[in-house]
């Protein structure tokens, strides 16, 4: 019955249904169908009634409005149902495979980084984001329209039978919109109104999902319960199959590293089902178990899932995940005939494309197995490289303008295929073709496949810096006598090669030959020549600037330790740690004539970064000895200071530098300033890289700012910003500096050039009390207490006559500034 019908009254259905017979139209009232018409015109007459009748009117219309309702809901369910046929091979590599390989790296990589489990995505597709981008919008309609038609059921004064349903739809509509919070909402109403509800089980199995999205992790643990326990007693398999289901799901949300316990429960949620269901989820559990790395598991999944699959498509793609976990077991022969396989059946065409590169891949990881990983060797380039080259130049050639995803993945694993032989202006060159790119599988397996290929960028650049750097060192060298500017040794040697040119076997080098006037013209003119062809040719000894050679020769050094640094951070980034190792050390055996604060920074980086490298590789000793060094030499850095807070723990504070600062810090406390400047400037010569030397220097400011002398304050301020201006207390006083200046600037009025002893009221004693224990709050606990009793007793014995010596040595905030960790 079409729902136009419905909408009208009963009178004028019987009248139209009447107009359609075949038979001769009635006569009413006529007398030779007296008895006919005496029949049907009661019938007409109750027909108006009950058409007039509230209830009937009702009745009809709600039951129109939850039909259109579930059409729209039906139609949207229908759409989620319907598996995504891609055109071709090359769409299908993009929207229906599975990476299964790069998803197992990104997960380690995450986890590498972020010290938890990567969140995995949920096993069924079950909301609006499944859909495809051409049909959101008309989805969205029918989810809206659903919503609205229920919700004219539910604003009735009168309720109907339909309340029920109309609940069940909004909330269903509203959890397929990801508005998990109202779906819930009306479930519960449902739930209140009718506890006995037709839509029990569904109800229980939908709460508990938005439960889930809502991240209500144990109450939708006892909703599932409750839906396990009324599936179990109604014997309905398909229910207690979607309840495991879920549960694997409640599993992989609550606890992302739990993938082997979230594969026993869908191994529960197969039994019952249809082969072909069974089949799609024991692919499911073998892509668990491979995430998992429990290889042997995911191959027998796997297989499980080609034996009993109907689908080519889920065929071709187990197929594919059966080769990549083969892979992985280092059964290289069977994994290439299981690609092979499937490139051979072209039922298996949605899978052709993952396949072959997956074949070229697996040919790769072979040869690479066969010398060991020594890819640099004869043995590889001659034996291996060749076949390897060119399976991935069959790959290139085949989805050149097909499939960008295959070609990035092709022409990332070439440029570490040249990277690992040591050619790496190729391996530049291949990557920049896939610089940025956003073709693998997640956005993890994105970024590092970036970093690699800036990592390996940069290390082609900075190669080329050594080089020149190597050719500018040599050419000092050479040019560089004693006694004698690098300058004119230089011009003497082009003097002489342009003599040569002109004179011939005139010149010789035993005496100096007679020039005419037009041969010295020559030879100036060669002379000319040579140096422009020199400059043009690349890095000479005409390209240097010479008007001071120490600063010259300072700034390359700092180029080549930069150099160093960059292909030391490059090999970190390709996991070849020993090589990383070696470029830092060549970074820091860089001398300087005339070292300053910024090399000493960059000096600090260099240890920083060695020392990470030592802590990821669990090399404690030698980090230890790194923190050492670091906090000895580079103290007044962030770096030292970061160091020793991430990887050692509390530093040292029986240290010679500490101990001296204390001292001087208590007798500042007890005797004044003047009595303890002396012993915190011996802190700053004898320690000067340590962190104590611009606590020292900062401490002496800040006294004086609070006497208040800003014109002394200042000079100690400039002192600790030129210094040291690194470390955290330049941080610090920036906006001490700023307003110690403007004081200088005002009238001081009954300010004597001593230091004048003022009288302290309660608040300034409470303040050097507070002071006093913030400086040392940081020592074992029974200096803590000499220290204290000593600041109490000073203040106790003169109340009313303690000069405000007292700085703000530790900043309320020390975790602003820290050093940039490596990329």
């Amino acid at each position: 019955m079409p729902s136009s019908f419905l909408n009208e009254p009963i009178f004028y259905v019987v009248k139209r249904q009447y107009d359609n017979l075949s038979v001769p139209k009635l006569q009413f009232f006529s007398k030779t169908s007296a008895k006919k018409n005496s029949f049907i015109l009661p019938v007409l007459i109750l027909s108006v009634i009950i058409a007039s009748c509230t209830f009937w009117r009702g009745f009809t219309t709600y039951f129109n409005v939850i039909y259109l309702a579930q059409q729209h809901l039906d139609i949207y369910e229908e759409g989620l149902q319907k598996e995504q046929t891609a055109q071709n091979g090359a769409a299908a590599v993009i929207t229906t495979h599975r990476w299964l390989d790069e998803e197992y790296l990104a997960r380690q990589l995450f986890k590498k980084r972020t010290g938890l489990a990567m969140p995995l995505s949920s096993l069924s597709k079950s909301s609006a984001n499944s859909i495809t981008s051409t049909n959101k919008i008309i989805t969205s309609v029918h989810l809206d329209s659903a919503i609205i038609l229920g919700s004219k059921v539910l604003a009735d004064k009168n309720p109907s039978k339909y309340v029920e349903d109309a609940l069940f739809i909004i909330g269903k509509a509203q959890y397929y919109k990801n508005d998990f919070s109202g779906a819930k909402r009306k479930f519960n109403e449902l739930l209140l109104r009718y506890p006995d509800t037709k839509y029990g089980t569904e109800v229980g199995m939908l709460m508990a999902r938005s439960m889930m999205a809502s991240n209500e992790y144990d109450t939708a643990t006892i909703a599932l319960g409750k839906v396990m326990k009324n599936a179990e007693q109604s014997g309905n398999d398909k229910q207690i199959s979607e309840t495991h289901k879920a549960y694997a799901e409640l599993i992989l949300v609550a606890t992302p590293d739990s993938l082997s316990s979230a594969a026993e429960e869908l191994l529960l949620a197969e039994k019952g089902l249809s082969t072909a269901d069974a089949s799609k989820l024991s692919y499911q559990r073998g892509t668990l178990y491979f995430l998992a790395g429990k290889w042997d598991d995911a191959e027998k999944a796997f297989r499980e899932t080609l034996d009993k699959s109907p689908d080519a498509t889920v065929q071709g793609e187990a197929s594919v995940s059966l080769g990549e976990t083969l892979r992985r077991e280092k059964k290289y022969a069977e994994a290439k005939q299981t690609f092979q396989d499937v490139l051979k059946k072209s039922r298996y065409g949605n899978s052709h494309p993952s396949a072959q590169y997956e074949y070229a891949y697996t040919a790769d990881l072979e040869a690479r197995d066969a010398v060991s990983g020594d890819m640099k060797s004869i043995q590889y380039k001659l034996d291996h490289f060749p076949a390897v080259h060119s399976i991935y130049f069959v790959l290139d050639t085949t989805y050149r303008s097909v499939s960008q995803a295959i070609m990035a993945r092709s022409r990332f694993r070439q440029a570490e295929i040249f990277r690992g032989m040591g050619e790496y202006d190729s391996a530049a060159h291949i990557a920049n073709f896939i610089l940025g790119t956003k073709d693998f599988s997640s956005s993890e397996m994105n970024d590092y496949v970036n970093d690699r290929i800036r990592a390996l960028t940069r290390f082609a650049e900075w190669r080329f810096q050594l080089l020149k750097i190597d050719t500018i060192e040599h050419l000092l060298g050479k040019m560089r006598r004693s006694n004698s500017p690098m300058l004119e040794g230089v011009n003497r040697q082009v003097r002489t090669e342009a003599e040569q040119k002109v004179l011939g076997s005139r010149w010789t080098p035993q005496k100096t030959p007679v020039i005419t006037p037009d041969e010295e013209k020559l030879i100036v003119q060669y002379e000319d020549q040579l140096k422009k062809q020199r400059a043009s040719s690349g890095v000479s000894i005409y390209n240097i600037n010479l008007s001071d050679t120490t600063k010259y020769i300072d700034s390359i050094h700092t180029v080549a330790m930069h150099a160093h640094f960059e292909l030391g951070r490059a090999y970190d980034n390709f996991t070849e740690y020993p090589a990383a190792i070696s470029e830092y050390q060549q970074a820091l055996a860089y001398s300087m004539i005339r070292p300053d604060s910024s090399v000493n920074a960059f000096r600090a980086q260099i240890i920083f970064t060695w020392v990470e490298l030592d802590h990821d590789q669990g090399n404690a000793t030698q980090r230890d000895s790194l923190i050492g060094i670091l906090t000895k030499n580079y103290g007044e850095t962030v770096y030292a200071q970061q160091a020793v807070k991430e990887y050692a723990g509390i530093a040292d504070k029986n240290s010679p530098g500490e101990v001296a600062y204390r001292n001087a810090y208590a007798t500042m406390k007890s005797s004044g300033l003047d009595n303890a400047k002396n012993a915190l400037l011996a802190i700053v010569a004898e320690h000067k890289h340590e962190d104590v030397a611009a606590r020292a220097l900062y401490t002496i400011g800040v006294s004086y700012e609070d006497k208040p002398r800003y014109d002394s304050a200042v000079v100690y301020y400039r002192r600790v910003l030129s210094e040291y201006p690194f470390s955290r207390y330049a941080e610090y006083l920036k906006p001490k500096m700023l307003f110690a200046m403007q004081q200088t600037q005002k009238p001081q009025v009954g300010h004597s050039q001593t230091d004048a002893v003022r009288p302290q009221n309660n608040q300034s004693q409470k303040m050097l009390q507070d002071s006093a224990k913030a400086t040392i709050h940081t020592q074992n606990n029974q200096n803590q207490k000499i220290l204290q009793d000593s600041v109490k007793a000073s203040i106790n014995t003169t109340p009313n006559s303690t000069p405000n010596t007292t700085p703000n040595l530790i900043p309320p905030d020390t975790n602003k500034v820290k050093p940039p960790h490596k990329k």
